[in-house]
């Protein structure tokens, strides 16, 4: 072991890494950022035409992208996807990055639209997690996976409640998973973003009220930039983060601390 870290420790080449939701928003900016950290990606989303463009754009920063779309309505589509995945070979790394909000009244939430957000924020994550560490652990090897977390995992905003109980039980699931799978030299953690605009945000961002309700508590007086959460995820899928898991780590312009 040496005695001080290096750069190359950052690197992700060799590793292949799978991202969902990489069509566009932070997704796609993540997925960019391995890419250009050498890392071989799949990225994978339900819009083929986003995802050719994630590549396009992985290949104008000299990384590697190969799209894939899939419809990622539940723990069924897990087996299937990975079946698709591993045509690119075996998973080092995985940051689940789809996800859906729901903004209305606790009061005035529907079972079928809770049901929708906990599948594709918390089950799709859970299990197909579940099934590439299972896959690891069978071949021996390490790896890391990343969990979207959000402000909204450690405090409770209003009219969105479904998006909170799955991002609270992504903490969980984070923790759990670090729990078990850790002693097999795989980590979880998860990042927690904070306001960016994306189609997520986009509702709440459009109205003066929202807004001023979000910027009003940013001390760095801003949005997030999509890219910026690249680094925290290289960080997380790389060496340099080696001793890691178990960890939420908020990119949110110190709002939490505020």
């Amino acid at each position: 072991m040496t005695a001080h870290f290096t750069p190359a420790g950052f690197r992700l080449d060799g590793k292949h890494v799978l991202v969902t939701g990489a069509g566009r928003g932070l997704g796609r900016a993540i997925a960019l950022s391995a890419a250009a950290f050498g890392a071989s990606v799949t990225a994978v989303a339900r819009t083929a035409g986003q995802l050719e463009e994630t590549a396009r754009a992985a290949a104008a920063l000299d990384g590697e992208c190969v799209p894939l779309a899939w419809d990622l309505t539940g723990a069924e589509a897990v087996p299937g996807l990975l079946e698709a995945v591993a045509a690119q070979g075996p998973v080092d790394g995985v940051v689940h990055a789809a996800g859906v909000q729901h903004r209305v009244d606790a009061v005035d939430v529907e079972p079928a639209d809770f049901r929708r957000v906990m599948t594709l924020n918390l089950e799709v994550p859970y299990f197909l997690s579940a099934a590439i560490a299972r896959e690891q652990m069978a071949r021996g090897a390490a790896g890391s996976h990343v969990f979207i977390a959000s402000l909204n995992s450690t405090i409770g905003r209003p009219t969105c409640s479904p998006y909170v109980a799955s991002k609270t039980g992504i903490l969980g699931v984070t923790r759990a998973f670090s729990t078990e799978w850790s002693p097999h030299g795989i980590r979880a953690n998860a990042i927690g973003p904070g306001f960016y605009r994306t189609a997520l945000t986009e509702d709440l961002l459009t109205t003066e009220a929202g807004m001023s309700a979000v910027m009003g508590r940013i001390p760095m007086n801003r949005l997030g930039q999509p890219s910026e959460l690249g680094g925290a995820a290289v960080y997380l899928l790389s060496a340099a983060s080696a001793y890691v898991s178990g960890q939420v780590l908020n990119v949110d312009g110190g709002w939490l601390a505020a």
